[in-house]
């Protein structure tokens, strides 16, 4: 058994566009907030040793390739808001990518994409 610590889970938000995060988080602010609470359960999930994909959250599902939507939860008469994240099981990292709603579902996962292509061909 190795003396080296376990590598914990990181979260990384440097390729978000925080301007799309500000714009609609000021329409939106409730739906941003439940998204980001349901993305610290994840967190907090993977933390504890869950395996990605072993627990089962109705907010959270992978959308394509290394790709997760989380939504939001407890907000009455919101919009279907989509936090979504790229999960690397090695390193461990969460990388925050874009939000947004069914409207931009598409452009959305064609963005995560190109993101996700772009981490890959880095590491």
């Amino acid at each position: 058994m190795s003396d080296e610590p376990a590598q914990d889970w990181s979260v990384d938000d440097s390729h978000a566009d925080k301007n799309r995060f500000k714009k609609y988080g000021k329409s939106h602010a409730r739906e941003v907030a439940s998204c980001f609470a349901n993305l610290a359960t994840v967190v907090g999930l993977l933390k504890a040793g869950a395996a990605l994909g072993s627990f089962r959250l109705n907010f959270f599902r992978r959308e394509s390739g290394d790709i997760w939507r989380i939504g939001q939860t407890k907000v009455p008469s919101a919009r279907e808001t989509r936090l979504y994240i790229l999960v690397l099981v090695f390193p461990k990292a969460i990388h925050v990518l874009t939000i947004g709603d069914k409207d931009t579902q598409q452009a959305d996962l064609a963005k995560c994409k190109q993101i996700e292509s772009a981490i890959n061909s880095g590491r």
